[in-house]
């Protein structure tokens, strides 16, 4: 995990259907409140969709072999009754630990990518055949990498890690 970081640059190798079954397991295996799993996702390796994906996303840097496009499932968040609330917030956070499964299952398979806010939702949602109760949240470019990856810097943990309380730096085996 600590080898991993963003890749935006991608070479033309093609990603086979294992290696994509793979990433798309690692995502479905992700945590998801009260199991409702309130996501959906669309898989997208067609060159000409990708193409016309990228337009609508100015997020998108590089040609990548694959995007995803993670949503939110507002049916799968809802009561009978009516709207959760937090549902949204809560559904954000799920479909954002989906995605960090996808990119962590990308980098151990020798791929990378980039989860990708910057985009025309309604051309997005279009372009999918999305239904209305999917809302899109993130695109997430993925591919081989163009240029060796190496991880950037972190902070330090004692700059943002504490014990017991915020002003506590120490080691956790004080």
């Amino acid at each position: 995990m600590r080898t991993r970081r963003v890749v935006r640059e991608y070479t033309d190798h093609r990603i086979d259907d294992t290696t994509l079954d793979q990433m798309l397991a690692a995502m479905l295996a992700a945590p998801s409140a009260s199991n409702k799993q309130a996501w959906a996702f669309v898989a997208v390796r067609e060159p000409r969709m990708l193409r016309l994906i990228r337009a609508f996303a100015p997020g998108i840097i590089g040609h990548p072999q694959l995007i995803v496009a993670a949503c939110f499932d507002r049916t799968r968040a809802a009561r009978p009754e009516g709207r959760v609330p937090g549902a949204w917030e809560v559904g954000l956070l799920c479909v954002g630990m989906a995605v960090e499964n996808l990119l962590l299952a990308a980098h151990a398979l020798g791929l990378g990518g980039c989860p990708v806010s910057s985009f025309r939702k309604d051309p997005i949602r279009t372009l999918l055949d999305l239904p209305a109760h999917l809302e899109p949240v993130l695109l997430v470019p993925i591919g081989h990498p163009a240029q060796p990856v190496e991880p950037n810097h972190r902070r330090d943990r004692n700059e943002v890690i504490s014990y017991d309380s915020w002003n506590q730096r120490a080691t956790a085996d004080r």
